[in-house]
């Protein structure tokens, strides 16, 4: 099945928290089958977990994305991602404008596959938004 949504790390975080968004993992729960994850967003999960602290956090979250890796398929920064990634970042730069390194390549990835980029920082994404047909969705404020 084609995957239509790709998560932002924010969102995939979400679901690690004590308490978390209940309308979020809704949404999530009702598309799962749908869902996808970036290798950049695995990146930022295992940095993030890796410079933990050793103890009972950093072994919930790890328990955590052993579960994802094996539930949540994740989509590659590909070659054709590359080259959404690259162009964007140079007609923004241009423009005197920058975008996130990791979000950009986060975005173009979501592109480059046609999906629904699932975030809570639209704003983060708005460049990518403004030159490309990035579709985005905040799941907390749907």
């Amino acid at each position: 099945m084609k995957k239509t949504y790709l998560l932002d790390t924010n969102i995939v975080s979400e679901f690690s928290k004590e308490k978390p968004n209940k309308q979020v993992l809704e949404f999530y729960r009702a598309r799962k089958d749908l869902c996808a994850i970036s290798s950049v967003t695995w990146q930022e999960l295992t940095r993030g977990v890796s410079r933990m602290p050793e103890g009972k956090r950093k072994n919930t979250l790890m328990s955590f994305m052993a579960e994802l890796d094996l539930n949540m398929e994740v989509i590659s920064f590909d070659k054709f991602s590359a080259q959404i990634c690259g162009e964007i970042q140079s007609v923004s730069e241009k423009e005197g404008k920058t975008v996130p390194y990791y979000d950009s390549q986060i975005a173009a990835t979501a592109v480059s596959n046609g999906m629904v980029l699932v975030t809570h920082n639209t704003s983060d994404f708005e460049q990518f938004k403004e030159k490309t047909f990035l579709r985005l969705e905040d799941w907390f404020s749907v």
